[in-house]
């Protein structure tokens, strides 16, 4: 069985456009939030959320704005620029461990 040059053509761009449409619907553009909005989000939802950082350790920080998160920023390069009182923005997935919400930061940028 032989392959025409066109028909592996028009395979490869139909498989193209496919994995393009899936990347498209699949994809995921986080909720612009407010530590407050993130307490009461539902489990791993992306949100973004600008405060500052207060008792900054290695592992984690407190996100603040009136009230404060908790954020697991184990791993994230940026997070050793911190210290209590500057502005961050955080990307992450919003996780609950033993009835307490925290954020499990993707990306953190610095306000």
């Amino acid at each position: 069985m032989r392959l025409d040059e066109k028909k592996v053509v028009l395979a490869a761009s139909v498989f193209a456009v496919a994995g393009i449409a899936l990347l498209f619907f699949m994809s995921e553009t986080p909720k612009i939030a407010s530590v407050a909005e993130a307490l009461v989000a539902q489990e791993n939802t992306l949100v973004e959320i600008r405060g500052y950082a207060a008792n900054v350790t290695s592992e984690k920080f407190s996100l603040c704005e009136r009230l404060c998160i908790s954020v697991r920023s184990s791993g994230i390069p940026s997070a050793q620029l911190l210290d209590d009182g500057r502005g961050a923005i955080v990307l992450g997935r919003v996780k609950e461990y033993r009835g307490s919400r925290y954020l499990e930061a993707e990306k953190i940028g610095l306000d």
